[in-house]
């Protein structure tokens, strides 16, 4: 079969210049039209920021004037020069001259005045007047935080907070923002502070109104770069919104553009020199040129004229390379779903053809390969499960073979009798029933025999209760998943009790899951071996076997957790919740299994 050159048809059938053309004056139109709008936005936003950072600044600046006005009163200089002891002034004509200003301007929440007179810092809560008629002052405040905040400051120079809730008031916790002035003396001998608050809504209020098209928005830097205001603070809060904080800090006037939550944006910056605060208005770029689609479609309009031509001269050829290409497409498609159990093939004369034998090809050998592969694991995740419960039956049958010595030391042969005949029924079940997994009803013949074994070696120390929900019994269970557990409440738990012990194994179904505990009432465990046995449980498995040596009933923990893992599956394993002197309690989660094993 002659085989065409792709390459040569798609020469010879397509005009490559006039392809070229288009692509490279629609890309620099277009670049050129975006770059057009995104200047002519930031100037835009820069002029709103600068507006927005002035109406602050009034505000800002109003507060001020009303702390000069404070601070000019004969009353409030006097009251404030007085010395430790003296007889007070008329307080309650400042605080009425205070509360007028609160009255005449809503949008201050409180005035205050903090003579240095005793108390943290000079400040004692008796001697603060404020606006508010018959207010308490908290006499738990930090007035030492007042003063803390004016550290290192000019006398002409106020210090502005960031948003913060107010609680010099009793029972009062507003959200303001603050002003803090130093008081000085006609000598210049500092007195105290005067304080004004803003109430924080004014500032909401002039952000939160603001649109910038459907998502823009307005947010405040404080000069400390925490957040004045944000329209989505609890977001922020929570670190499910993210802003370029740092860098915006640093930039403090001009233009950022960024990628946050996936989104392009650009930042507009404008520092106030009164505050310190930082206005930020945030633009999608998005939004922005939403203007240039119109360019977009004006362009591909001409484009598809002018291509047309070559369309048509090469409509016949495309046909004939693109039917085979999308017949391949489509089996590879399928081999992407996992269907491996097909042919490759295409009606074709040209590389095509080629690739789809190669890739007909290389798709049977994957299929051999996973097939293989399948196989090999089934068989690994079979020899490991059978190598983990090969470790329970020789710890078990160790520990009882020491306490039927024990027994016959002691001369208890009776009970050294009875405990080797259990121990026998024990394994014959095990033998007779040669599967890995089990019902679990087996199973609790398991623990049965187990715990009988156990009775009898501890008598009136142990008691035990079994308790399955009969519609449990039918499904199935890794032989010996919970016996480890029982031995790890026994002899970590209730051996070591001076008491009787109690413990009680159950199963429940929780919706497509089974959930079996196994509680003992015995010594518990402390917070650190908990948290290190947690730790053991959430290292990979197969990792970290010598990692936590210190932790009771480790290895049998391990082995539990990983026959789990192997044979059901991360998402199911186990868990533990243990209180020093009241007990430990194991939980094991497993999907609800009705079939046999394969």
């Amino acid at each position: 079969m002659k085989i065409r050159r792709i390459q040569a048809t798609l020469v010879r059938a397509f005009a490559a210049i006039v392809v070229m053309t288009i692509v490279l004056i629609g890309a620099v139109t277009l670049d050129f039209f975006r770059r057009t709008l995104v200047d002519s936005a930031e100037q835009s936003t820069m002029q709103f920021a600068a507006q927005l950072s002035r109406i602050v600044d009034n505000y800002i600046g109003y507060m001020n004037d009303i702390a000069l006005v404070v601070m000019e009163d004969e009353d409030v200089r006097a009251y404030m020069a007085a010395p430790a002891g003296s007889a007070p002034r008329d307080r309650t004509r400042i605080g009425q001259f205070l509360g007028s200003i609160r009255k005449v301007r809503t949008d201050i929440d409180g005035v205050f005045l903090l003579p240095r007179r005793g108390g943290a810092d000079g400040i004692a809560p008796a001697d603060v007047i404020a606006s508010s008629p018959g207010a308490k002052v908290n006499p738990d405040y930090d007035f030492g935080r007042v003063a803390q905040a004016k550290l290192g400051a000019r006398v002409e120079e106020p210090f502005v907070s960031s948003a913060h809730v107010e609680n010099m008031i009793d029972g009062r916790y507003p959200w303001v923002i603050s002003l803090v002035r130093e008081f000085r003396g006609r000598d210049g001998a500092p007195q105290g502070y005067i304080q004004v608050d803003l109430n924080y809504a004014i500032i909401e209020d002039l952000c939160k109104d603001i649109q910038l098209g459907s998502s823009g928005y307005v947010f405040i830097i404080g000069a400390g770069g925490d957040i004045v205001y944000h329209p989505r603070q609890q977001l922020v809060y929570g670190n499910l919104k993210t802003e370029r904080i740092a860098e915006l800090l640093a930039l403090r006037a001009g233009f950022l553009t960024s990628r946050v939550d996936g989104r392009e944006i650009l930042y507009t910056a404008k520092g106030s020199e009164r505050t310190g605060w930082i206005i930020v208005v945030v633009s999608y770029l998005s939004e922005l040129l939403a203007g240039s689609q119109r360019a977009v479609y004006t362009f591909a309009l001409l484009a598809i004229l002018c291509f047309a031509v070559s369309v048509l001269v090469s409509s016949f050829v495309s046909v004939r390379i693109s039917r085979p290409i999308e017949a391949l497409r489509k089996s590879m498609q399928e081999v992407e779903k996992g269907n491996f159990d097909m042919d490759i093939t295409v009606e074709c004369s040209n590389e095509v053809y080629q690739l789809a034998r190669d890739c007909d090809i290389a798709v049977k050998k994957v299929r051999d390969l996973i097939e293989q592969n399948r196989k090999e694991g089934e068989q690994k995740r079979l020899l490991e499960l059978r190598a983990l419960q090969g470790q329970i039956n020789p710890h078990f049958l160790y520990n009882t073979l020491d306490s039927i010595i024990w027994m016959i030391e002691l001369g208890e042969n009776e009970r050294a009798i009875d405990v080797t005949s259990s121990l026998a029924r024990f394994f014959r079940l095990g033998i007779s029933r040669g599967s890995e997994i089990i019902t679990i009803r087996t199973e609790i013949d398991y623990l049965e025999t187990y715990l009988s074994i156990q009775k009898m070696r501890y008598q009136d120390k142990l008691d035990y209760e079994i308790a399955f929900q009969p519609e449990l019994f039918g499904y199935r269970i890794l032989k010996l998943l919970v016996q480890p557990l029982v031995e790890n409440a026994i002899y970590h738990g209730i051996k070591n009790k001076e008491s009787p012990g109690m413990l009680r194994v159950s199963g429940e179904r929780a919706g497509e899951t089974m959930l079996i505990r196994v509680a003992d009432d015995g010594v518990g465990m402390p917070p650190e071996r908990l948290a290190a046995l947690r730790a053991t449980l959430a290292e990979p498995v197969g990792h970290g076997a010598q990692a936590h040596a210190d932790v009771p009933g480790g290895v049998g923990v391990r082995n539990v957790r990983e026959r789990i893992a192997l044979y059901f599956g991360a998402e199911y394993g186990l868990s533990f919740e243990s209180s020093l002197g009241v007990g430990t309690t194991a939980t094991i989660r497993i999907p609800l299994v009705e079939e046999a094993e394969p």
